[in-house]
């Protein structure tokens, strides 16, 4: 599908928004497997002096984010370098997306394993438009399950916002202070050669 983009100057339309809104409920269920290679990579480029990954080492929290990337065709991406919009997300005609936070459950009785086939099932639960002070904004919550033979393993919310591009010269927001009072905590400047090699792990060719 063709995304239509207008000027992110103009306000977006109530029909444009009445639009958005029918992706709700939207599915998509994705697989994949358990690889001891791409472990292998982040514990290296976390710099963590871990085990070599074997046939049933479990997968850390978080690290399910390494797989199920979508494969588009270099001519089906989009400016930001993320597949074009209007198959599973919705098409917003705001350029800027942006991963806004998560809300995640794992079950205790059940964790992913190298090895093993898995599968994420998605489902678009809400499409919300707000006007903030920079202009239109569009929310867009994703459910995620991710889980394997056993069932699911990790349950998601994922909040996408989408806003217009930043004005030219315009300062960089200042990042919010790190949590102080969490029960384990652990520094990493991510450096270039860091980055790079996340993205390469991630097939994630928007810059972080």
């Amino acid at each position: 599908m063709t995304q239509t983009r207008s000027s992110d100057k103009a306000p977006i339309s109530g029909a444009t928004i009445a639009h958005l809104q029918t992706w709700v409920g939207k599915t998509q269920t994705l697989h994949d497997r358990v690889s001891a290679r791409e472990v292998a990579g982040l514990a290296a480029t976390l710099d963590r002096a871990d085990a070599p990954p074997e046939t049933g080492t479990v997968l850390p929290p978080l690290w399910h984010w390494m797989y199920f990337a979508p494969v588009a065709r270099q001519s089906e991406l989009g400016p930001d370098g993320h597949p074009e919009r209007g198959h599973f997300l919705p098409p917003v005609p705001l350029p800027r997306r942006m991963w806004a936070g998560s809300r995640l459950h794992w079950n205790a009785a059940n964790s992913l394993r190298v090895g093993e086939e898995i599968t994420l099932h998605s489902r678009i639960a809400a499409v919300e438009h707000k006007a903030g002070r920079s202009g239109d904004l569009v929310f867009v919550q994703v459910q995620h399950e991710c889980g394997n033979a056993s069932g699911w393993a990790v349950r998601e919310a994922q909040d996408l916002v989408y806003r217009a591009a930043a004005e030219p010269g315009a300062p960089a927001p200042q990042p919010k202070a790190a949590e102080t009072q969490a029960p384990w905590q652990r520094q990493i400047t991510p450096d270039p050669v860091l980055l790079f090699r996340y993205s390469a792990l991630t097939f994630n060719s928007h810059r972080i």
